[in-house]
């Protein structure tokens, strides 16, 4: 009976943890996705270009900033901080969400704004769509990054009126280049 009692215990043992180890949920990864974002664009880069005269500004204005982006913890997001010269301008978080296939952009701003974007990657040319307000109004604004290189890509901010007539008519408010430094 002993024997029997034994036998009785280590089935219910064994049967215990393979429920357990079957229950017990697989750690989740970073989406291939995001990592293939981070391998490009982790680093130091620097930005030139200028703005373009639109119905949201008169344009002529060169710019020069820079960025470094780097991996949070865990390697979900990738973090952004934004600099005009020496000037903090802003904080961006970088993630994909997997149910919609898309990647997540938020940037907080150092005069206090959040702006939300959402984008897809085709090949060598990501594409960003999001609400955004220029001089009070609300628009719509589309982000167009092509990648020409592994430490250079253009870029191209388009904005368009949210409502009225003139909906759907896209601008481009401003382009250029940024060279990765490190």
């Amino acid at each position: 009976m002993k024997t029997s009692l034994a036998a009785i215990l280590i089935m219910l043992l064994a049967t215990a943890s393979s429920v357990w180890a079957q229950a017990t949920p697989q750690p989740h990864k970073p989406s291939p996705e995001l990592q293939k974002e981070g391998d490009y664009f982790v680093g130091n880069w620097k930005f030139t270009g200028e703005t373009k005269a639109s119905p949201f500004g008169p344009g002529g204005q060169k710019f020069d900033s820079s960025e470094r982006l780097e991996w949070l913890p865990g390697s979900f997001f990738l973090m952004a901080r934004s600099y005009d010269g020496d000037k903090w301008v802003g904080l961006t978080i970088i993630g994909y969400d997997e149910s919609k296939k898309q990647f997540t952009h938020t940037t907080y701003t150092a005069a206090g704004g959040i702006e939300v974007m959402a984008g897809t990657a085709q090949g060598d040319t990501e594409s960003w769509t999001g609400d955004a307000k220029a001089g009070g109004k609300p628009v719509k604004q589309r982000l167009t990054i092509k990648k020409l290189a592994p430490a250079l890509y253009t870029f191209k901010m388009e904005m368009a009126p949210e409502n009225g007539k003139d909906s759907g008519n896209w601008s481009v408010v401003y382009e250029g280049q940024a060279v990765k430094t490190s």
